[in-house]
């Protein structure tokens, strides 16, 4: 494949650096996620996992939206991007030419990306400075973990964090597996 990527700072080794390369992934991509392909999801996987920049990774949207070969719909309120049913085979064989560990990777990073989303989604994490704590994270910090939203509400905990670092360790392994919190408290009751 031709190297047309004029932009390819910040390209760790074993990112895309062909603009052809990033619009083969794209396809295939928005072609195989069991879920809809966001726009800002596909934005996360390329540009923050390192497979291309933002900028190569928008200017190859921008041409497979042109060619209308990627299309954009609103579903629940996100922006997502659908393959056009008509090249779905063609992504398929094409996309052979990019190395199985590419697409693996990045389709575990979507999936990966897709499961964050939701769990945030279904569940409720809220940050507030203890007292003589500071909103920018000096001094400690309460955090509410809530699982569930509105007549589902399972559970809601409150913590409390000696600084903005372990509540951001904290939120990540709460988000990891939201259930794991409900059970110990559950169990710790039986």
């Amino acid at each position: 494949m031709r190297d047309d990527s004029f932009l390819s700072a910040g390209v760790p080794p074993g990112g895309l650096h062909s603009r052809e390369e990033i619009r083969l992934l794209l396809c295939w991509l928005a072609g195989h996620l069991a879920q809809p392909l966001t726009d800002d999801l596909a934005e996360q996987v390329f540009a923050g996992e390192g497979f291309t920049n933002y900028f190569e990774y928008s200017a190859a949207l921008h041409e497979l939206l042109r060619a209308g070969q990627l299309v954009l719909s609103n579903e629940s309120g996100a922006v997502t991007l659908r393959l056009d049913p008509k090249y779905a085979h063609a992504a398929d064989e094409l996309a052979k030419e990019l190395p199985r560990r590419v697409r693996d990777r990045a389709l575990h990073a979507a999936e990966q990306l897709q499961t964050q989303i939701r769990r945030e989604g279904e569940n409720g994490i809220t940050v507030y400075p203890a007292e003589g704590g500071t909103s920018t994270g000096g001094g400690g910090c309460y955090m509410t973990f809530r699982q569930g939203r509105g007549e589902d509400m399972l559970m809601s905990v409150t913590l409390y964090a000696p600084d903005r670092e372990t509540a951001e360790s904290l939120r990540a392994k709460f988000l990891e597996n939201p259930g794991k919190l409900y059970s110990a408290v559950i169990e710790s009751f039986s």
